[in-house]
């Protein structure tokens, strides 16, 4: 018996081995450069060390920074892939300086080690809020010399930006754009983002989300199963090298298991809230910042009902909200899903220009005028 059980222990040991060793090596082998100009590297308020790339213009500069700023457990690869749409390539090439930033725990910035770090796997939603963000900001307006700056955010990074606009007291932002960013919560409590809830016990015993290498390890087979890993993109808007690629390079092996509760709360509640229940877009409608959401069709992470919470339409005098629904029935050829949103076939053509649209009509937003927001 006790022969019977060590063997048990033993295979799931060794499982458990591969599934964590399988990524390294598929990143290893798919492994590639982004084409910044520098590396920045800022502290943050509480001591973590943060990446920001920095993409200069081919030409004179054309209107105000651009931070592209990731999700979840992504990376700067979601903005500038080998071989890829790049969204930071697009921009730089029409003269914007752009700047890649990279949250605490992913990419080149301060990473903790999965057993033995002095940074433990504690981060959540609020540092990267409350710090993170600042400190990207903070930075890139101080480089630039700049009174503001525009924000590009994809998935979580999206929904950070509308969280910032609605406790921010002064106008640091040009314009914002959402792009595959669920905020509404309760629209997916009978969602696919609900069976995420189903590892809530578990992520508080786990360093990290067991989900994570997993999906790693059976992105190179998806092509084998059509059905499989459908939830992050679709698979007739995207070429197959370019999932792969982005799934060895682009997903964070490792990331905070207190971020994932926080996810894991949002999804099982239905409310885009804190632990103490307060809704992180309370004050948006008062926000003086531009923003741009954008959703796919086939979005299965950020559907447009889950999107809607952050859109109002307003007169010539209010606050801008507009929504656009990348799909079929907006009379594009495919479906967007939520990596397609940047990745996609088409993306350089049916969404870059869209953006760069965007930025141009705030470029010369005069921001004074709401330093005193309350």
């Amino acid at each position: 018996m006790l022969v019977m059980i060590l063997d048990i222990i033993f295979a799931c040991a060794l499982c458990l081995l591969l599934i964590y060793i399988l990524p390294m090596l598929l990143a290893y082998l798919e492994s590639s450069q982004t084409r910044q100009d520098r590396t920045d590297y800022v502290k943050t308020a509480d001591g973590w060390r943060i990446a920001i790339h920095n993409y200069k213009p081919t030409g004179p500069v054309v209107g105000r920074p651009v931070i592209l700023c990731h999700g979840i457990a992504s990376n700067r690869f979601i903005f500038d892939l080998h071989n890829a749409p790049s969204l930071a390539e697009f921009l730089r090439t029409r003269n914007r300086d752009v700047w890649v930033a990279e949250l605490r725990g992913s990419g080149c910035s301060e990473r903790p080690g999965l057993l033995l770090s002095d940074r433990p796997l504690k981060w959540n939603f609020d540092d990267h809020l409350t710090y993170d963000m600042e400190a990207i900001v903070g930075h890139v307006t101080k480089q630039t010399g700049t009174e503001s700056v525009h924000w590009i955010g994809h998935s979580m990074g999206g929904m950070l930006v509308q969280a910032y606009m609605s406790r921010a007291k002064s106008s640091s932002l040009a314009s914002a754009i959402a792009i595959g960013s669920p905020t509404n919560f309760e629209s997916m409590k009978n969602h696919y983002f609900r069976n995420g809830v189903k590892l809530r016990p578990s992520l508080g015993i786990l360093p990290f989300n067991p989900i994570i290498p997993l999906f790693k390890c059976l992105a190179p087979f998806a092509r084998l199963v059509p059905g499989t890993l459908s939830l992050m993109f679709s698979r007739n808007n995207i070429e197959w090298p370019v999932i792969r690629k982005i799934a060895a390079i682009g997903v964070e092996l490792i990331s905070s298991s207190a971020l994932w509760q926080d996810m894991a709360r949002f999804a099982d509640s239905g409310k885009f809230s804190d632990p103490s229940g307060k809704y992180y877009l309370d004050g948006l409608e008062k926000s003086p910042t531009p923003l741009l959401v954008v959703c796919g069709t086939k979005d299965f992470m950020a559907p447009e009902r889950a999107v809607l919470s952050s859109f109002t339409n307003g007169d010539a005098d209010s606050p801008v909200r507009d929504l656009v629904v990348l799909g079929k029935k907006t009379g594009l050829k495919e479906g967007y899903g939520h990596i397609d949103l940047l990745l996609g076939s088409r993306a350089h053509e049916e969404v870059f220009p869209m953006v760069e649209r965007w930025l141009s009509r705030w470029d010369g937003r005069d921001t004074t005028q709401f330093q005193s927001r309350d």
